[in-house]
């Protein structure tokens, strides 16, 4: 069902004189719809890009390793799913339905729900039931501890988008219209000896040419026939009025959308002139709460309790790996991070994208004589 049908269907009573719906209507509502939702889709897009590009890391101990848990998470959580398209169908639900659900069906396949109901136990802790999968219906009551819940900062975010679109909506049905009217065809048609009131014109004009000139005006090849007496003429504007009205309230969709999800409007409209800078203020704001959101929920469901946390066994989602790095412009960089020992071969290899190359001569710190105690300075050479 294509949307202009669905709204044929819900828009049910727009009809005119002859029960037909009103195609302007229609028209006018598909495009008020369709700037919200591609400003929320665009939203949606540039988060779940930027997080699929995180690692999701798993220590046990305080070292990183590569266990099936981390094969799940980055790799295949399902069978039917990639990770990053897993995480794209979970952010675009947390926006429209303020959370979304992540249940593991079976062992090692994780979903996201696509519905399910919530028992609300504040202690107890929730219990989550009538989870369906696609066209699966899973039977298994779910405990709080066995399901991530993931959840925006903002939980009003949709609420505020959903209140300042109904003002914004009356204004573009507005626009709509009058771009219509301006750039509409106007005719004006004289007629010689016609009496005022009479009835035999009016009944003659509803049935013949009423419809005579609909059809021509509508129509792209069409003729007009013209009877002694009747004059036809074209009265249109002779300048027509541009689409500023619609570029303009899409403009300021856009930036609403923007300021609610915490990305920086020239990000949202495109036009970026300082990337790095953009970019910070968009990993800063945005994608780090949701990053640590991730994290959080992750870690206290996968290793629950402070005895776990105090091992050392936690989830870190590495938003570092969101930045593409090009290898010449971080040389001077890299360098400056062997030499003062912060890093070892292998660490910095692994942020600029190469493999490790797991060699104890990789592993090993090196530092410079640059660097040294204030007491060895002190001291002076020997």
């Amino acid at each position: 069902m294509s949307i202009k049908t669905w709204f044929k269907d819900f828009l049910g009573n727009a009809k005119d004189e002859n029960g037909e719906i009103i195609e302007s209507v229609i028209e006018e509502k598909v495009q008020e719809i369709y700037y919200k939702e591609l400003a929320i889709q665009t939203a949606i897009t540039y988060i779940a890009n930027a997080l699929s590009k995180c690692e999701i890391k798993i220590y046990e101990n305080n070292k990183e390793v590569r266990n099936d848990i981390y094969y799940t998470y980055n790799i295949s959580p399902n069978v039917n799913e990639n990770s990053s398209q897993l995480l794209h169908k979970a952010i675009e639900k947390m926006v429209y339905n303020k959370e979304s659900l992540l249940v593991e069906a079976t062992p090692n396949n994780l979903y996201c729900a696509d519905s399910y109901v919530v028992d609300e136990y504040p202690i107890k802790g929730n219990l989550y039931k009538g989870i369906s999968i696609g066209n699966l219906q899973l039977n298994k009551i779910f405990k709080s501890d066995e399901v991530l819940r993931l959840q925006l900062n903002n939980t009003n975010i949709k609420n505020l988008i959903d209140g300042l679109y109904e003002q914004y909506g009356e204004l573009m049905s507005y626009a709509a219209k009058n771009y219509k009217k301006s750039n509409g065809t106007k005719y004006k048609m004289i007629f010689e000896n016609i009496k005022a009131g009479d009835k035999s014109f009016q009944e003659n004009y509803e049935e013949v040419i009423k419809k005579q000139l609909k059809s021509f005006m509508q129509n792209e090849d069409s003729v007009y026939l013209q009877f002694k007496g009747y004059d036809l003429q074209d009265v249109s504007p002779t300048t027509n009025k541009d689409s500023s009205d619609f570029r303009n309230l899409r403009k300021e969709m856009f930036e609403i959308v923007a300021q609610a999800f915490q990305i920086p409007v020239s990000l949202m409209l495109g036009n970026i002139t300082n990337m790095n800078e953009i970019v910070k203020v968009f990993l800063t704001f945005c994608i780090d709460p949701i990053a640590e959101m991730l994290s959080e929920e992750i870690t206290r469901k996968t290793y629950p309790g402070y005895l776990e946390w105090s091992k050392g066994n936690y989830v870190k989602v590495d938003t570092s790996t969101i930045n593409h790095i090009d290898i010449l412009d971080v040389a001077e960089k890299a360098d400056k991070l062997i030499a003062s020992g912060t890093c070892c071969i292998d660490e910095v290899r692994e942020i600029i994208g190469f493999d490790k190359l797991n060699t104890k001569f990789s592993q090993q710190h090196f530092i410079t004589k640059n660097y040294d105690t204030a007491e060895n300075r002190l001291i002076g050479d020997k």
